[in-house]
């Protein structure tokens, strides 16, 4: 059971800062939400996550003292927590940042045959009219995280990969993603996104122009122009549940019993939209240029036999790779507007930025991108 309450009660007010989480306002949530029933929190010690790890807000590891055992009692945790800056936390929640993973946490992570191994949520809340939020779900230290700088190996690169085309079969056409106030469509939030977009391009732009980043100007740029356009069209193609940021910094592996997984978590930006825009975000950014070029074929048909196995009917691979072309819009808005409004001047930050961009750019080129937008005009 997840806990996702209106904040109109004081005893239930969401802390602002992770230091602020008292030992008196866990147990409350803790037992409110079913998580234990007669163990009380004596101590928590919050360990903020390092900078970089966490552009859009405050992120820690909770380490949790009850005053006496209890089955289900999380003794570790990790706490997400919403922007400490009130004029970003605005600007996030005009793109549903904060009440997206929420929603998801309570909607769709705790169902038993979801598809996609995700973090266990203990606690979901979220404030409409302040855009505060607060998630805790299962501490991970446990599991070997990926790294974007580093890339994916070519077995984990199949692994996500066959993992992201079960999760899409699953939810491919399905009428129930309609029925979810928090899962927005790009046509529910058209207008916001062009504006974002717009209003985000000149300062990436410029910073493009700082780190040396050949090329990004002119896609970023065209695409402006044509965003409108590039929304109506997609709307006519297969919708599904889409992570929105399937890249490697947002995996954790795990071994089983049957060799290996994959658990995903940040599901801020999860949406109904084409599926493969997902596969192309994961393609141009998890991967060294040359690793992609060399197996990116052979990628596609993992995913795509995935979804022949669940069910998909009426879906060529030609299909996948215009919709993989047409996808890798995706990654170009996510990275124009998170250039434009946040802050990676941390060292891993400005490395993230620079990488992800020139992998970016050598895939834009590769799919003919440009021919792509010629197209839309």
């Amino acid at each position: 059971m997840v806990l996702f309450v209106s904040m109109n009660k004081d005893d239930l007010r969401i802390p602002l800062t992770p230091s602020a989480i008292t030992s008196d306002w866990l147990t409350q949530a803790l037992r409110h939400a079913g998580i234990i029933q007669d163990a009380e929190v004596l101590t928590i010690e919050a360990h903020p996550i390092a900078a970089g790890s966490g552009f859009v807000g405050q992120t820690a590891r909770l380490v949790i003292e009850y005053d006496e055992s209890e089955v289900g009692a999380p003794t570790t945790a990790f706490a997400k927590l919403s922007s400490a800056d009130p004029a970003v936390r605005q600007q996030l929640r005009r793109v549903g940042l904060y009440e997206t993973e929420t929603g998801f946490y309570r909607d769709l992570a705790p169902l038993p045959d979801f598809p996609l191994p995700t973090p266990r949520p203990y606690l979901s809340l979220y404030d409409e009219e302040t855009g505060e939020c607060l998630l805790l779900i299962e501490d991970l230290a446990h599991a070997e995280f990926g790294d974007n700088l580093a890339g994916c190996s070519a077995t984990d690169a199949r692994l996500a990969v066959r993992q992201l085309g079960c999760l899409h079969a699953r939810y491919w056409e399905d009428p129930v993603l309609k029925q979810l106030p928090w899962l927005r469509s790009l046509g529910d939030e058209a207008e916001v996104r062009i504006g974002l977009y717009r209003t985000m391009l000149p300062r990436f732009e410029q910073r493009c122009v700082d780190m040396r980043i050949p090329g990004m100007q002119e896609f970023a740029r065209r695409f402006g122009e044509l965003l409108p356009r590039y929304i109506a069209q997609l709307s006519s193609r297969p919708q599904t549940l889409t992570h929105g940021d399937f890249r490697a910094d947002n995996f954790a592996f795990v071994a089983t019993r049957e060799g290996r997984d994959v658990t995903v978590f940040d599901w801020q930006v999860a949406r109904r939209a084409s599926g493969p825009r997902d596969l192309a975000y994961f393609l141009s950014g998890s991967l060294p240029v040359e690793q992609r070029r060399a197996t990116e074929e052979s990628l596609l048909k993992v995913y795509h036999e995935a979804l022949l196995a669940d069910g998909v009917e009426g879906y060529p691979i030609e299909d996948l790779r215009q919709d993989v072309q047409a996808g890798l819009a995706a990654p170009l808005t996510t990275w124009v507007i998170a250039g434009g409004m946040l802050d990676f001047s941390s060292p891993r930050g400005a490395d993230l930025f620079t990488q992800v961009c020139a992998r970016l750019v050598a895939m834009l080129d590769d799919h003919r991108f440009a021919a792509f937008l010629d197209g839309l005009a």
